[in-house]
């Protein structure tokens, strides 16, 4: 309510002018924390309504989502790379991506020993 809203301003303005020149975000901080129930006793909840929506209005959204994740289209020879890349269960074999270590250092000369 405004009420206690305008209470605990005016609270907080009292102790920032007694806390001037000090660090003082920390300390209004636990300040508040230790006098919570004193400003929040006049306290009265506001009550707001909920509208419920149609059934129809619900699911609505969610249909719209799923038509967005659309995959991307593979062509034919897209897919039959991939199939014949991987394993029976879709992975690759092991070793698909390792380098060549002989090959490498000969390309790249190695580390020259003095």
């Amino acid at each position: 309510s405004a009420e206690t809203k305008e209470l605990i301003l005016s609270k907080l303005e009292q102790q920032v002018e007694a806390n001037l020149g000090t660090a003082m975000m920390y300390t209004l901080f636990e300040w508040a924390k230790e006098h919570q129930e004193v400003l929040m006793e006049n306290h009265r909840p506001i009550v707001t309504s909920v509208m419920m929506m149609a059934s129809s209005e619900v699911t609505a959204p969610s249909s719209t989502a799923k038509r967005k994740e659309k995959k991307e289209q593979l062509t034919k020879a897209q897919k039959r790379r991939i199939v014949n890349r991987t394993d029976h269960k879709g992975e690759l074999p092991r070793g698909w991506n390792w380098v060549d270590v002989i090959k490498h250092l000969s390309q790249t000369g190695g580390k020259d020993e003095d």
